[in-house]
């Protein structure tokens, strides 16, 4: 499957309107993209949750602990 990205002002009302238009012909799906740094923040509070992150109460603590 290929894929087409499409960069428009979403507050362009013929554009929207192609849009929708384009969508309704039940040929393309719609996907929804996250960006890298989403995913970076995402995975950062998964490690966090899960204990994986480490509390340093000063820069001195913070250089120790990734030596």
């Amino acid at each position: 499957m290929e894929s087409i990205t499409l960069i428009y002002d979403k507050h362009n009302v013929v554009a929207r309107k192609a849009l929708d238009f384009l969508l309704s012909l039940g040929v393309f799906q719609q996907q929804e993209s996250v960006s890298v740094a989403e995913k970076r923040t995402q995975k950062a509070i998964e490690e966090l949750e899960s204990g994986k992150g480490i509390v340093c109460h000063s820069f001195e603590e913070y250089l120790k602990a990734i030596q």
